[in-house]
Order: structure tokens, then C-alpha cells, then sequence
């Protein structure tokens, strides 16, 4: 955290929500009736990140009349491209409601008729939505943090599960690869275990069918 406030020394700190220590009315009803990819159960963990982020959401709704970007990390994400993220992020924004600056563990790919040249080294566009997870370095307008707001009012799916919740036809979403902003090392607070969940044979083989359909698009 202290390695993100230093190089974006603009950041303002919110406070995590912890199902299992903070008070979350029906928090158990809502755990055992939620559902969760590949039939894995809805952790508390995930819940509170989902809570947290909607809590940001709400303030960006409420405080926003413009179409301003707002950056959201989470306290172990890192930022890989400082110098990109400083230079393109206004340019780049203006073209979307949700930008990704880093996604799925680095495997996000775009639509191929959506690719502009960043620099030497980055490409921007519309991202293929099943390539899109993870909400440790993204960016969004006041219009999309209603969006987001609105379709995860049920609080069935966790928050990095963009891909099954946002309307595409609404929002117009964006990304950059590689990722500038990436997921940091380290044991998760959410599941101590979760790098046993990550299926990397699976990630690589959707990889490949997900740069096939990108490549179409």
C-alpha cells in the first residue's frame, strides 16, 4: 500500500469491509444463496471486496457530474507502467465508461478492429468481455459506477466477475495490454489457499479460444 500511495501520492485510502468482523445484515442468507463460478462457494472474503467496491461506486455516483475517471487499486496491486498510466490516462479514458488497466492475470486480450497503438510496447481497445476479470487495476466514469451498481444489487456474483454482470451495449468498455497495472505476490486475505484454486491449464487453453475469437472481432 505505502508502494502505491508513493507513486500515486493522489490516492485516497477506503476502508476494507470483512463479512466475519464487520456487522453485514443477512450476510449468511446472502453467502449460501449466492452463486459463484465453476460451482465454487461464495467466499465472505469475496463478499466484502464486492462491498467494498460497491461502497466506492456509490461515492462516485453521488459526488460525479462528469465523465471523470476514477482509478480504483486494491492494496496489492502494482503498478507496472507508472509512466504510461500518468501520460495516456485522461486520453485514453475519454474513450470509455470502464477501462481495465490490467485483467485476468495478464491474459485480457482485445478485439482486434479495436487496437490502437499506445506506444512501442501497449495496444488500447475493447476488450473480448470473457477475457476480462480481476478489479485490481481499473478505471470507470459516473455512468458506469451507476451501471455497476445496478446489476449487482443481488450480491449473488463476486466483483471481478465483470464479464457475467456488465451490458456491453450500455457501457463502453476499454483495456490495455500488457497490463499496466498488475496483481501483486503475496498470501490473499480473501482465501490463504486461492492460488490452488487457479486452474493455469484452464486460463491457458480459454487463453488461446479467447485470442482466436479477439482476433475475429
Amino acid at each position: 500500500m505505502q508502494q502505491l500511495l508513493t507513486q500515486l501520492p493522489g490516492l485516497k485510502k477506503t476502508p476494507a469491509i470483512y463479512p466475519e468482523v464487520d456487522h453485514v445484515p443477512f450476510a449468511k442468507q446472502i453467502l449460501a444463496t449466492a452463486k459463484h463460478r465453476r460451482g465454487n462457494p461464495f467466499l465472505p472474503g469475496e463478499l466484502g471486496v464486492l462491498l467494498s467496491n460497491r461502497r466506492i461506486w456509490m461515492d462516485i455516483r453521488a459526488t460525479s457530474t462528469t465523465d471523470e475517471h476514477f482509478l480504483i487499486v486494491e492494496s496489492d496491486s502494482q503498478v507496472q507502467q507508472l509512466e504510461v498510466l500518468q501520460k495516456e490516462f485522461a486520453t485514453l479514458t475519454a474513450r470509455y465508461d470502464l477501462f481495465f488497466w490490467g485483467a485476468w492475470l495478464g491474459n485480457m486480450v482485445l478485439k482486434r478492429s479495436s487496437r490502437v497503438r499506445v506506444d512501442a510496447m501497449h495496444y488500447a481497445g475493447t476488450p473480448f468481455l470473457p477475457s476480462v476479470s480481476g478489479a485490481y487495476g481499473y478505471s470507470l466514469n459516473r455512468k458506469a459506477a451507476d451501471h455497476l451498481l445496478k446489476k449487482t444489487g443481488k450480491l449473488k456474483l463476486p466483483v471481478d466477475e465483470f464479464k457475467r454482470y456488465i451490458d456491453p451495449s450500455v457501457l463502453r468498455v476499454g483495456g490495455i495490454i500488457p497490463e499496466v497495472i498488475s496483481q501483486g505476490p503475496g498470501v490473499s486475505t480473501i482465501e490463504k489457499d486461492e492460488n490452488a484454486r487457479i486452474n493455469w491449464t484452464l486460463i491457458k487453453l480459454l487463453n488461446v479460444r479467447n485470442q482466436f475469437f479477439a482476433y475475429l472481432s
